[in-house]
């Protein structure tokens, strides 16, 4: 069984330069993405401003490392510090994850990996650290995987943004200044792309993944100690994330101006995961609706789905049906308050409320 947690936002985001590409001379390039388009009954590619999928999961495990911490969670120094590497090669565990030698007993980590067998070792990087569980982790000389539970996908202007004309890029003239004793070459003139657009994204979380071991057939006292509080940290991460647009780069003088004008989550338990359909159009409510139905009775009942919205804006509403059981709708007063009904759901279907 999949206890899932989807969400879909329309934001509205302005002078941003959260996810820039590259430099060219003195220009830095905002990122861009191929977006298809639908009309005259035709299919057309336009490149609009984006910020990539990779960009949002690096500021939530930052978000996440920051909670783990507070509350006592393992973190290792390089979560603190924002390198995710992950336990991600064995050259690299005797210098950079020293939290391992008192889990595994042992100072020569890398020698202890290499004859320990993959459930062991899968332990030891959970016991050493959330990020690893949660955002998952891939050990390649032990061909030791584990799935990220968090997902997302680009952050990209809505499809009736860019009809309508509401994204845009322009370059913003910023001057690195030096005083006149110093040579003229220390002072630039520097262009960085501003991206504004109305952007869409969608976040998935497969909470009961939290804490799990796949490598390993018998479950771990101390895992379960900490699942619930895993949990509710990885939650609150997405909160964070969501609430405050805390991800991306250039905001200590880039600060995006940002507004959430609707919000769809979803919380689904049952034999597969539901992900929320994506805010590319103001229809995206009125389909996860609808779909959340179809695949209730697709499943035989098998999965229960709970859907949480809130609108700032004109958003096509779904036509209830009275005589559904396995999906229930409700209208919220902020994109807050719809993740946190969400936030005590799954808590409530794992257990973990008290």
């Amino acid at each position: 069984m999949y206890t899932t947690l989807s969400t879909s936002i329309r934001v509205l985001v302005n002078a941003e330069a959260l996810n820039m590409a590259e430099s060219v001379g003195n220009y830095t390039r905002h990122r861009k993405a191929p977006i298809v388009l639908y009309s005259g009954g035709e299919y057309s590619v336009i490149y609009a401003p984006a910020v990539s999928g990779e960009a949002l999961a690096h500021g939530y495990q930052q978000l996440l490392a920051q909670i783990g911490k507070s509350r006592n969670l393992p973190i290792t120094m390089l979560d603190q510090q924002g390198y995710f590497l992950k336990f991600s090669s064995t050259d690299i565990l005797n210098n950079w994850y020293p939290e391992l030698t008192s889990i595994i007993g042992q100072k020569d980590i890398s020698k202890w990996v290499n004859n320990s067998r993959l459930e062991d070792i899968e332990k030891a990087f959970l016991k050493a650290s959330i990020v690893a569980d949660i955002g998952g982790f891939l050990l390649a000389e032990k061909l030791l995987k584990r799935t990220s539970a968090i997902r997302f996908s680009y952050m990209v202007p809505t499809l009736d943004a860019l009809t309508g004309g509401g994204a845009a890029i322009t370059p913003q003239l910023h001057v690195r200044y030096a005083p006149p004793e110093i040579q003229k070459e220390e002072q630039a003139i520097i262009y960085v792309e501003s991206g504004s657009a109305l952007y869409t994204f969608t976040a998935e979380l497969v909470a009961s993944d939290i804490g799990k071991l796949f490598y390993s057939k018998q479950s771990d006292p101390d895992l379960d100690k900490q699942k619930c509080d895993r949990i509710k940290a990885a939650i609150d991460a997405l909160i964070s994330l969501i609430d405050g647009i805390l991800f991306g780069a250039k905001r200590s003088r880039y600060m995006p101006l940002w507004n959430i004008r609707s919000i769809v989550v979803t919380v689904s338990n049952g034999p597969v995961e539901f992900i929320a359909s994506p805010g590319l159009t103001k229809s995206f409510i009125k389909e996860t609706y609808e779909r959340a139905v179809a695949l209730t009775k697709a499943l035989d009942d098998e999965e229960v789905i709970n859907i949480y919205t809130y609108c700032s804006e004109e958003i096509e509403k779904p036509e209830l049906k009275t005589d559904v059981k396995n999906v229930t709708y409700e209208e919220t007063n902020s994109h807050t308050e719809a993740l946190l009904k969400a936030k005590e759901k799954i808590l409530e279907l794992l257990k973990c409320s008290k």
